[in-house]
C-alpha cells in the first residue's frame, strides 16, 4: 500500500476503542469458565482460529470501524466505511482521520486487482498478480497461519460481550515467552495491514506483550481488536479497531469490487 493511504492511521488499521462512545462494550458475562457458561463455552483454540478463518456462511459485510494508535502523547485514527465478501473482495473509503489529506482515500479488491486511488493527488496505485488471487487458497493459507501463530500464544476466553450491537467472544492472547516480535500489524478484516512505521510514532523494535480479540457469535468473525506493544526501552504503543455498525450477508455484485480511475487520473504500478 502506498505510504500516503495509511499514514495518518495508524497506518492501518488496526485499531481502537471507537472515538467517543460510539461503539460501547457491556460485559454479558463474567468469563469465569464455571457452571453453565462453561458447557456453552467456545473453544479458544476455535476462536483463535476464527479470527484468521470465518464461519462458512459468511457471505459479505459491510460497517464503519474506526482505528486508533497511541504511542506516549501521539495519537492517530482513521473511521473507514468497510465492504468486503471474504477472501478477496473489499471496498473501503476514509470518511474521518487525524490526517485530513487522506480522507476520501479509496482502496479496491478483488481476485485480479488491487487499487489505491488518492483524490487529492488525482492518482490511482494498481497492483496485478501474476495469477487471480483463489478464495480458497487464501483461506487455507490463513488457517495455515494461525496454527502458526498459535504456537507463540497462550488463550483464555473472557465471556462475551456487545460490540456493534452484537454479541461477541473475547479472546485474552498471551505470549509464552512474555512478548513477541511483530510487525505493528492487525488482523481485523480479511488483509492484515503492517502500519508505515516512516509515518508513525512507534518504534521498529517492538514486542506484543498484550493481544485481545472479540470475535462475532455468529459469523466468526473478528469486530474488535487491541494490541499493545512494548519497545526497547519500555515505551508502550497501543492499537485497538472497533466496528461502530457491522451488517452481514446484504448481498454485493461483484461490480462493487471492480474500480475504474477517472479520466484525469495517473495511474501508478504499486
Amino acid at each position: 500500500m502506498t505510504p500516503r493511504r495509511f499514514a495518518a492511521l495508524l497506518g492501518a488499521v488496526a485499531l481502537l476503542v471507537a472515538l467517543g462512545g460510539c461503539a460501547v462494550s457491556v460485559p454479558t458475562s463474567d468469563g469465569s469458565g464455571s457452571g453453565a457458561d462453561a458447557a456453552a463455552s467456545p473453544e479458544p483454540d476455535a476462536l483463535f482460529e476464527s479470527a484468521y478463518v470465518h464461519a462458512d456462511d459468511l457471505e459479505d459485510l459491510e460497517g464503519i470501524r474506526t482505528a486508533e494508535m497511541t504511542a506516549g502523547n501521539d495519537t492517530v485514527f482513521e473511521r473507514i466505511r468497510i465492504e468486503k465478501r471474504p477472501y478477496t473482495d473489499e471496498r473501503s473509503e476514509v470518511l474521518n482521520a487525524s490526517e485530513p489529506s487522506v480522507i476520501g482515500d479509496r482502496y479496491v479488491s478483488n481476485a485480479s486487482a488491487t487499487w489505491n486511488y488518492d483524490p487529492d493527488a488525482e492518482t490511482a496505485y494498481y497492483f496485478e498478480p501474476a495469477e487471480p488471487f483463489d478464495d480458497a487458497a487464501v483461506r487455507s493459507d490463513r488457517a495455515d497461519m494461525a496454527a502458526e501463530q498459535r504456537e507463540l500464544y497462550d488463550l483464555e476466553y473472557a465471556g462475551t460481550e456487545q460490540i456493534a450491537d452484537r454479541e461477541a467472544h473475547v479472546l485474552e492472547i498471551e505470549p509464552k515467552n512474555g512478548t513477541v516480535e511483530r510487525d505493528v500489524s492487525v488482523l481485523v478484516g480479511n488483509t492484515e495491514f503492517v502500519v508505515p512505521l516512516e509515518t508513525a510514532p512507534v518504534e521498529t523494535d517492538l514486542g506484543v506483550i498484550e493481544w485481545s480479540l472479540w470475535i462475532d457469535a455468529e459469523y466468526d468473525y473478528p469486530l474488535k481488536e487491541r494490541l499493545v506493544y512494548e519497545g526497547a526501552n519500555g515505551e508502550r504503543h497501543e492499537l485497538t479497531m472497533e466496528y461502530e455498525t457491522v451488517t452481514f450477508n446484504t448481498g454485493f455484485e461483484d461490480e462493487r469490487f471492480a474500480f475504474e480511475p477517472p479520466a484525469n487520473a495517473t495511474v501508478e504500478e504499486w
